[in-house]
């Protein structure tokens, strides 16, 4: 579907038929992948340190109550310690090929992960952002990631036109689960609908994200946020009683939670796209 490409090609500036060949993909599917960008042996210390810090948040009650924990979905910021996989993502050329795809990428990114808990459960369907503004998310993964530990499920191809939520329930366009190796890279379009699966191990499965909304981060330093300190953040649910009661709601009872966001999706007006 799309050509997986290997680090080693893009180790300068994409050359020009390559390029056309990323951008052919990108256009019909909405995402490329490269095999083998970042070095897996810090990768792994890096995941061992986003690990132990959750069990250390959760173990002194510093986390929040919702906001994706009980879907088993969070964002996390990966800390200063993970400045080597963007500098990773420059020296391979990886940047080179953003910049092609999307001239509005034109800051450094905002820093971010998903973090997969185990037991989690599935997503809705959703894009990122709102319709009308697409920009670029290059995910890394920080572990191998497969069936048993939630690889992210992607509907090739959805970023071509405006959806709702309905309709995607309904038409049940082609979706496709991507497995990728530690270190390995997946460019896709924030208007690419897709979701987070569950994860069936007993380790937390982190994804780090590097997203340009707005044009990028306005920081002169985006690794300076929460300190320079890896920090776990609400994903796509409130903390507030409403928001924990709707989680735990979507969690119990999956199909109540895919009629609600019907019913939303037919009633919304403007750009935002439904999902969630």
């Amino acid at each position: 579907m799309v050509s997986a490409q290997t680090a080693s090609q893009l180790v300068s500036a994409p050359h020009e038929a390559s390029m056309n060949d990323l951008r052919r993909d990108f256009a019909e599917n909405g995402y490329v992948t490269f095999e083998g960008v970042v070095d897996r042996a810090r990768l792994t210390v890096l995941t061992e340190s986003i690990r132990r810090e959750f069990q250390s948040q959760k173990a002194a009650g510093r986390l929040f109550s919702g906001g994706g924990s009980v879907h088993g979905h969070l964002n996390c910021f990966p800390g200063a310690e993970s400045r080597f996989v963007y500098e990773a993502l420059a020296q391979r050329g990886i940047l080179d090929v953003v910049r092609a795809l999307s001239p509005a990428a034109i800051r450094p990114p905002n820093i971010g992960c998903n973090f997969n808990l185990p037991k989690s459960s599935p997503q809705n369907e959703h894009v990122d952002g709102y319709a009308a503004e697409p920009f670029l998310v290059v995910n890394v993964a920080a572990v191998d990631t497969g069936m048993a530990n939630g690889a992210i499920e992607l509907l090739p191809g959805t970023h071509r036109r405006r959806w709702k939520y309905w309709q995607i329930v309904l038409e049940r366009p082609q979706r496709i689960r991507l497995s990728m190796k530690q270190g390995d890279v997946l460019i896709r379009t924030s208007t690419l609908w897709h979701r987070g699966m569950p994860n069936f191990t007993d380790a937390g499965r982190p994804m780090l994200a590097f997203s340009w909304e707005d044009g990028g981060s306005t920081l002169p330093d985006p690794y300076a946020v929460h300190e320079g300190r890896i920090a776990f953040l609400p994903n796509r649910h409130r903390t507030n009683w409403a928001g924990r009661l709707r989680e735990r709601a979507f969690v119990a009872a999956p199909r109540v939670g895919t009629a609600f966001l019907v019913v939303k999706s037919l009633l919304e007006r403007g750009p935002k796209a439904g999902g969630g």
